[in-house]
């Protein structure tokens, strides 16, 4: 009792109340079924590939906004229209003023005086360009090197550092108003896709588990939350702690994974969501929620129909994408999994856009 209050006084409130809706989201289907199936609206999207727009690096986020796409590639910006034919590439690394050192994430944000605004963070704070120009703007000086933020209104950005506390609530000065959750090193893998919006409230996931920092705009109060009622096997970050301290940071992951279903990404839209899963013995799992409660299916029982590929592990890879107003999810196909005439295993990744409504 006396760990569980000193946790909670340290680290906030803890709600019990999950933040979708309770429900048997853990009980599998694994009748056949078609992708097209689960995601009858749909459209595939082969991102153009030339000098100028290869894509680099691993984990690559994509935003779209106002019918473009933006992917963040070996620190630059790459930019894509609607059919993924490349626009622009937007590039600033250096020392210099309106640079950076490298890029930890990226968002586009409508800019008060119309049109979007491209925010990079980095070392030392947020660097924000005119995002259809690249033009550098202004920074958002901060003493702290920033993993991730989310933009949420024009009074308030969310950052992520690995400070005492992790979870910083900041005017737009850059002025921190609001500090939560201390460092726990046991949950702090950080993901590109770990914020997400659901009911108006913006959320943070711990690591791979049932939990996450939960931010309310409304009332500028933050605290933990189940994403779903916990259930069985289905990893909490008070699982991911014992394991810590029983077998340190580089075995934790690996005896994990061989116990316990891990949360992976979680991607929300309204009153719908996609959630996907790793389960021991690498058994990847999608959960569908919608008006009609979940479906979850094996990736193994889900037969791509949309475009021939060598498998279905591209429905892992869900990333950030929130549309003006937000309508889509998009899934990352790398062009090594299509087995399609003229695609090279070296092309750009395509992208498979989606929407429950």
């Amino acid at each position: 009792m006396a760990i569980l209050l000193s946790a909670c006084t340290s680290n906030g409130k803890y709600s019990k109340d999950a933040l979708f809706p309770s429900g048997d989201y853990m009980s599998v289907s694994h009748k056949k079924v078609k992708l097209s199936s689960i995601f009858p609206q749909h459209r595939l999207i082969p991102l153009e590939t030339n000098d100028a727009s290869l894509i680099g690096g691993r984990g690559n986020k994509v935003i779209k906004r106002d019918s473009c796409f933006y992917v963040e590639s070996n620190n630059a910006i790459l930019c894509f229209d609607n059919n993924g034919r490349f626009l622009r590439r937007m590039a600033h690394q250096g020392s210099g003023p309106g640079e950076y050192a490298e890029i930890t994430d990226f968002d586009v944000v409508p800019s008060p005086k119309g049109g979007a605004e491209l925010w990079i963070s980095s070392v030392s704070g947020l660097q924000i360009y005119n995002a259809a120009s690249g033009d550098f703007m202004r920074k958002m000086n901060m003493n702290k090197s920033i993993h991730q933020f989310r933009y949420v209104n024009e009074n308030t950005v969310l950052i992520i550092t690995s400070d005492d506390y992790i979870f910083h609530v900041c005017d737009m000065s850059g002025h921190i108003r609001k500090d939560f959750y201390e460092k726990d090193l046991a949950n702090s893998t950080h993901k590109f896709n770990q914020f997400f919006t659901y009911q108006g409230k913006v959320a943070y996931q711990l690591g791979d588990t049932q939990t996450a920092i939960v931010y309310d705009p409304e009332t500028d109060d933050c605290d933990l939350q189940p994403i779903l009622q916990p259930q069985e096997n289905v990893l909490t970050p008070d699982i991911s702690r014992d394991y810590y301290d029983k077998y340190g940071y580089l075995e934790q992951y690996e005896r994990l994974g061989n116990s316990y279903t891990q949360l992976s990404t979680i991607r929300a839209m309204g009153n719908d969501a996609i959630f996907t899963w790793i389960a021991p013995e690498r058994n990847y799992l999608l959960t569908v929620f919608s008006s009609s409660g979940y479906k979850t299916v094996p990736f193994s029982a889900i037969e791509n129909d949309l475009i021939p590929t060598s498998t279905n592990l591209f429905l892992a890879t869900i990333i950030a994408c929130e549309s003006d107003p937000a309508s889509t999810w998009l899934f990352q196909i790398p062009a090594e999994f299509i087995q399609q005439e003229g695609v090279n295993k070296e092309d750009n990744f395509w992208l498979l856009e989606v929407s429950l409504r």
